[in-house]
């Protein structure tokens, strides 16, 4: 369980701590990205469903301290130390016997699945959305690398992007423009969050004009992407724009899970429901954007979308 640690004397900074994790930090922003990687996720995933999962016969407890025989088998026999127990384990049909007896039925950790998986999404949903409402714009520390032209004879691609494609939206606005739907839910509990946003973004720009699109592709091997931001066209060198751009819609996301809630009524009761809901969270949660393959699904498909090609480049050779 994460638990946050305040302390009033001014001398003091604010400590944030993941009690699954052993994790510790001043920055609340921190704690939020902690929550969303892999080693949280499998932490609390394996820690919390273990525990409620499997119930220890209470023969095989140890015996009080000054006991002889610390340690006692189900079919009686006792032993002071516990390899000379395991050893015996290995072979006793009366522990296999109950063992099995003890251990919960799939159907049962199914149900303690989804309870987890709920109950992890719900204790996080307030901080996820107060990370997303503070969520820096993009491109306020992205230096203009826009100098470096791709040129062959005929094709210059600044002066396209900046006499043809001078009315393009923004990055940052087209991505306010992709709506969370029931539909996009459902695609996501289906085919995980990676899928889900490539799909999101590419049928965004299939709805804009070639010359309205937020970004352009020069060469798709070696992404070479040009995005807008801030009114200005400019070289992603580094991809930030973009993956700050992942990572914004991998959020909103997560933090609109609750409306799903909202449209289908009665969930906790429809058996069908509640396993589409268990798929959602524990899809929504992968930590895609700390994960280069997973980006990298996404930037090849945007940058597939949104390629220059030489049917493209023909279109607008006679006004340059």
């Amino acid at each position: 369980m994460a638990t946050f640690s305040n302390e009033n004397s001014p001398k003091l900074a604010k400590k944030y701590e993941c009690n699954y994790c052993l994790y510790v930090c001043s920055k609340e922003s921190d704690l939020i990205k902690h929550f969303s990687t892999r080693k949280h996720q499998k932490s609390t995933f394996s820690n919390d469903v273990a525990n409620l999962a499997y119930q220890q016969p209470r023969s095989a407890r140890n015996s009080p301290k000054n006991s002889p025989n610390q340690f006692t088998c189900e079919c009686g026999k006792k032993y002071t130390d516990r390899s000379g127990l395991w050893r015996h384990k290995k072979k006793c049909s009366i522990h296999e016997e109950e063992k099995s007896q003890t251990i919960c039925k799939k159907e049962d950790l199914d149900v303690i699945d989804k309870e987890f998986l709920i109950k992890m999404l719900l204790s996080n949903q307030d901080i996820l959305k107060t990370a997303f409402e503070n969520m820096p714009k993009m491109g306020g520390n992205q230096a203009n690398n826009n100098n470096n032209s791709f040129n062959n004879q005929t094709f210059n691609i600044q002066m396209f992007l900046n006499e043809h494609c001078k009315n393009a939206m923004n990055l940052t606005d087209f991505i306010d423009t992709l709506p969370i739907t029931n539909e996009t839910y459902d695609h996501t509990a289906e085919n995980g969050l990676t899928k889900t946003i490539a799909n999101m973004v590419v049928n965004g720009l299939n709805n804009l004009d070639i010359t309205d699109r937020p970004i352009h592709c020069t060469d798709s091997n070696r992404k070479v992407l040009y995005v807008k931001e801030a009114d200005k066209w400019e070289k992603d060198n580094e991809l930030l724009l973009v993956l700050q751009g992942i990572r914004t819609i991998a959020l909103k996301q997560r933090t609109m899970i609750n409306k799903w809630k909202d449209v289908n009524k009665g969930w906790e009761g429809n058996e069908n429901l509640q396993n589409k809901l268990t798929s959602l969270v524990f899809n929504s949660m992968t930590d895609i954007e700390n994960d280069e393959k997973e980006t990298n699904k996404i930037i090849k498909a945007i940058s597939k979308k949104v390629y220059l090609d030489n049917e493209v480049k023909k279109n607008y050779l006679t006004n340059i």
